[in-house]
């Protein structure tokens, strides 16, 4: 067993002769090694300043890139409601004008069976009906018109 201690003793007694260092060496490495520390924490924050920096840069682009598709997606929506909303009125007028018209046949119709004075003017008070619906007609459609340019 004593045969073991002795490398072991002679191991400890190198360790201790070699960490012999005198206070201002001492010092200088702990100096030294503020110093590493110091220029290791300065070179981190600056990578972390640097990888902030992009980062910050990638969500600008993003936050870009997402306002102008929303913006884009909100004029193609708003076209297509435009173009609908004409498209609508332009087949609104037609069904309107149609109805009007096939009243205006049917009070003809009716006025065949008067005479004179009164035909003329059964005969003219459906053609002031017709113009009459003729005009809501295109005003309604016009109005919606309006409407529809407004959107753009």
């Amino acid at each position: 067993m004593m045969n073991r201690l002795i490398p072991l003793v002679a191991v400890a007694a190198l360790l201790l002769a070699g960490c012999d260092k005198t206070p201002s060496e001492t010092s200088k490495d702990v100096q030294k090694a503020r110093q590493e520390a110091s220029q290791d924490v300065n070179a981190a924050r600056e990578d972390a300043s640097k990888t902030e920096s992009k980062a910050n840069e990638k969500v600008a682009t993003a936050q870009q890139d997402y306002a102008e598709t929303n913006a884009s997606a909100r004029e193609k929506l708003t076209a297509v409601e435009s173009e609908a909303m004409i498209a609508k009125a332009k087949a609104d007028f037609d069904v309107a004008l149609t109805e009007a018209e096939g009243r205006h046949s049917i009070e003809i119709e009716k006025c065949g069976a008067l005479k004179d004075v009164d035909k003329t003017a059964c005969l003219s008070s459906a053609d002031a009906k017709l113009a009459a619906d003729q005009a809501e007609a295109t005003a309604s459609r016009d109005a919606t018109l309006v409407q529809a340019s407004h959107r753009n």
